[in-house]
């Protein structure tokens, strides 16, 4: 959702206020505290899905702003999970290999005059009904989930603290309860698509955040360059452009954005040759798309082994590609514990080496596939990239950098992003995060000086082995670590602000090692999800049986 041009530019801030940064001079002393330079009264939120909405919730229960805006590109809130049968469009591969990988979301369209607004007239002007809708979808980018999906977190966990699930819902949810429970959060909070709130607006997309300066050059505040697209009810398409300004800005635009396909040597023939056979997982949607089709999901985590399990009632053959040394010890889930959970019919291949060049007038099942080890795999009629997504803000597409506490840019403060981690339960997470950017940013709370910002983060580098892919990833330790240190941080400011003290989120270890030991051993749920059992849905007797019988399986 941000536009990739405030990636770029900030990347090249970063690079060169890091290293000046790295060893402080004449540091205050830690006592210090960090001194804004404006007062903060009109905040901009980017993206209505868990995290937006968290810090929604966190910001207006402070009576210190004056205006709380969420712009979100999709028509309805949730973030991810959102589904519609739209597909996000196909990305060249090539592009990813390139200094412009950024654009593989969108490029931002800006127009040389604020406020734009046109519209589009099918019938007048000849354009094609089709190419609008191309438009609008792209606009609001279809989520990367599928027909059939399941939450691969158990309820207990994936569950916003003050707004319980009703009782006895399953453990595995499908997509649609996942979405129906955040779009009530959003009723609870007064900012549903139908609730006609000035406060948010939905079908609207951040095309460039930018300092916003005065006379003199220097920093006041953001200024936020904001795009609609939209279906009237004539038929018509409306597009319009215009401009507001903020004291501060909060990115929860997620970090399933561009998507990653490794540009595996002859890959990129085949693509351009056979678009529609070459997908990647954000663009799947049905399994009976591969009815009666030899199919190779490429990747080891979660998007990859769920798209296995869920197209092997319908592929002829399935085969799934890992590579040996995909095996992160840093990832938050073990390949292993994804790799249960494929069918004992699919069969695990390695990595590809080559696409072998098709002779013209021939199909796709005609092509050649060498693996690493020289075995050639002939008669494919599909390869679905399970491969991962890449970030396009402020980094080089691994990581967000130059944050405190995976919150606070540290060179300006008054942007924060929440929701960037990996591994985290971002529904429980983000309630502690949004609660440090709204106190923070209120005079609740407050950040030390910046050197001591710096001396963290680099110390943050060091300790999660430098920056690279997996530098935000928090397995459960780090994550309880960094519970901690929020409830602690903000609780100890409480005692002389007066503002609420902070419980840590309910224990659910329990509930979180019976899921694990189930996923490790390849438990998978029928179709209505209920062979894992919360709370009132069964009684003590049965709950109990219930887990004896599982932890009896280790």
């Amino acid at each position: 959702m941000l536009s990739a041009i405030l990636a770029t530019g900030l990347t090249v801030l970063l690079t060169s206020t890091c290293l000046a940064h790295r060893i402080p001079f004449n540091a205050p002393t830690d006592s210090a505290q960090y001194e804004f330079e404006w007062p903060i009264k009109d905040v901009a939120i980017i993206g209505a899905g868990v995290s937006g909405l968290l810090a929604y919730r966190s910001l207006s229960e402070k009576d210190h702003f004056k205006n709380i805006r969420i712009f979100e590109r999709d028509e309805k809130p949730g973030g991810n999970w959102h589904y519609t049968d739209e597909i996000a469009r196909s990305i060249p591969i090539e592009i990813g290999e390139t200094s412009d990988w950024w654009k593989a979301d969108y490029v931002p369209e800006i127009p040389e005059k604020l406020p734009f607004c046109r519209t589009y007239k099918v019938e007048s002007n000849g354009t094609r009904k089709e190419d609008l809708e191309k438009k609008r979808i792209q606009h609001r980018q279809p989520k990367p989930i599928w027909k059939t999906l399941r939450a691969n977190t158990p309820a207990p966990q994936q569950q916003v603290p003050g707004f319980t699930w009703p009782p006895g819902v399953e453990w595995a949810s499908h997509h649609s309860k996942v979405q129906r429970y955040l779009r009530s959060f959003a009723s609870w909070l007064g900012i549903n698509n139908g609730d006609d709130n000035p406060d948010v607006s939905y079908n609207t997309r951040v095309e460039l955040v930018s300092k916003r300066l005065d006379k003199s050059r220097k920093q006041i505040g953001w200024s936020l360059l904001l795009r609609k697209f939209v279906e009237n009810e004539d038929g018509s398409y409306r597009e319009a452009y215009w401009e507001e300004n903020f004291d501060a800005v909060v990115v929860a635009a997620g970090r399933f954005n561009i998507p990653h396909i490794p540009a595996i040597p002859g890959l990129v023939e085949w693509q351009k040759r056979f678009p529609e056979q070459i997908i990647h997982s954000r663009q799947y949607r049905f399994g009976s798309t591969t009815k009666g089709k030899n199919v190779i999901v490429v990747g080891a985590s979660a998007s990859a082994t769920g798209i296995s399990l869920d197209i092997n009632a319908f592929a002829s053959t399935s085969y799934l590609s890992i590579r040996e040394d995909s095996n992160d010890p840093r990832a938050p889930v073990r390949r292993q514990t994804h790799l249960n959970q494929v069918p004992p019919n699919t069969t695990i291949i390695g990595e590809i080496k080559r696409f072998r060049s098709i002779p013209a007038g021939e199909d796709i099942s005609k092509g050649e596939i060498e693996l690493l080890n020289g075995t050639i795999i002939t008669g494919i009629d599909q390869l679905v990239f399970g491969t991962g997504q890449e970030q396009p803000i402020v980094t080089d597409g691994t990581h967000v950098r130059s944050l405190y506490l995976d919150v606070f840019y540290i060179d300006q403060p008054t942007l924060a992003f929440q929701g960037q981690n990996v591994g985290i339960q971002t529904f429980s997470y983000g309630k502690y995060t949004s609660e440090a950017i709204a106190r923070v940013w209120s005079g609740q709370a407050h950040l030390p000086h910046k050197q001591a910002l710096w001396r963290h983060f680099w110390n943050t580098v060091e300790e999660r082995g430098g920056l690279k892919k997996g530098f935000q990833w928090l397995q459960n330790q780090a994550e309880a670590r960094y519970l901690r240190h929020f409830v602690s941080w903000l609780n100890s400011e409480a005692v002389t602000t007066g503002a609420k003290l902070l419980d840590l989120p309910p224990d659910v270890s329990e509930q979180m090692d019976l899921w694990m030991k189930a996923r490790a051993a390849g438990v998978t749920v029928d179709p209505n999800g209920r062979n894992d059992f919360w709370g009132d849905s069964l009684g003590i007797n049965q709950e109990i049986e219930w887990k004896k019988a599982v932890l009896d399986d280790w």
